[in-house]
């Protein structure tokens, strides 16, 4: 099948939006919450038509919209420059070489994914490398057939995004000998700090590798003094023997047409490498999931990077369940040499 490629303009975004809810609210009925019944991007206090005209306005914006034969939309394609990803955390592709495809960004007809997203990605992407954005990321809804059509581009999976629910009462886990728990303020800012730059730091190792300079760690040890006083975010210590075993830090997580409202975001989470494997990280979300409930919060929603030995099989473990993916590409920059 053969597709015909134009750039996308204003006269673009209804139809585009119709897509977009159609695939939205498909790939959040599953899961049980508000999506299922009503538009996928409306129904989550996302307006679809307003998401994709704000991407399409981002300063070096690059678009692409596919017709098939009968001239019908068969999906379209939003890619932006960015400097960083937008959530303030490490990372070593936040540099001037990023390119995303944002939330919205992108929508495929049924079916037709991996020949249509061919199509959309090769435009859009000789227009980003042609710029030097050689980076480029994705985020998408839990949705394998399309993250399937990405993958097969070359892209890898980077980062998984879920959510648990936060109940009145739940499974209490065992206790950890000799542990206690404590609300931490704004007086234990080095405590958080210092283990907030011990979790950057793991980053550096297999089989992550991503760069953590110190620049970063520093931000890392001072990124939770506003939290830390805020009342509607929350934290804690897990102390033993006198001495720090782990923390957690709770905040309001930020929208997304796939996290659920009301609901905090699993900011920060660290357990001391000589207190692991003892079930002190259980403790500690399940006394941050009680506040989270007596504040409002019915959702808990984190972030992880699947390459992660320590985090990608314990959150899962956990209760998290899948709702987003993030996938990066990084390009040989020898391509712009040879262009």
């Amino acid at each position: 099948m053969t597709f015909a490629i134009a750039p996308m303009s204003a006269e673009h975004v209804p139809e585009s939006a119709a897509l977009l809810d159609r695939w939205y609210g498909r790939a959040r009925r599953p899961r049980g919450y508000a999506g299922a019944g009503g538009r996928g991007a409306a129904a989550a206090g996302q307006d679809g038509e307003a998401l994709i005209s704000a991407l399409l306005g981002a300063p070096g914006a690059q678009s692409a919209l596919a017709r098939d034969s009968r001239s019908r939309l068969a999906g379209y394609l939003v890619a932006a420059p960015t400097e960083g990803l937008g959530d303030d955390r490490p990372d070593d592709h936040g540099h001037a070489g990023s390119a995303l495809v944002g939330h919205g960004g992108h929508a495929l007809h049924p079916g037709q994914e991996t020949a249509v997203l061919r199509e959309l990605y090769a435009a859009v992407a000789e227009r980003l490398v042609a710029r030097g954005r050689l980076v480029h990321h994705v985020w998408l809804p839990a949705d394998d057939a399309v993250a399937m059509a990405w993958f097969r581009l070359g892209f890898g999976l980077e980062q998984l995004r879920g959510v648990m629910p936060v109940r009145a009462t739940g499974r209490q886990p065992r206790g950890v000998e000799g542990l206690s728990i404590r609300r931490a303020g704004p007086a234990d800012l080095a405590a958080i700090g210092r283990m907030a730059a011990d979790a950057a730091a793991h980053r550096r190792e297999a089989g992550m590798f991503q760069p953590q300079p110190e620049e970063v760690l520093i931000r890392q040890r001072l990124r939770y003094a506003d939290a830390l006083a805020d009342p509607r975010c929350g934290a804690w210590l897990a102390v033993r023997r006198g001495e720090e075993a782990g923390m957690i830090v709770l905040t309001p997580a930020p929208p997304d047409p796939f996290t659920p409202e009301p609901a905090a975001e699993l900011a920060e989470a660290h357990v001391e490498p000589s207190s692991r494997g003892e079930g002190v990280s259980r403790v500690l979300l399940a006394t941050a999931l009680a506040w989270a409930y007596g504040r409002g919060y019915r959702h808990v929603a984190a972030t992880w990077p699947t390459a992660s030995r320590l985090s990608a099989g314990h959150w899962p473990s956990l209760g998290f369940t899948p709702i987003a993916y993030r996938l990066c590409r990084v390009l040989d920059p020898r391509v712009v040499a040879h262009g």
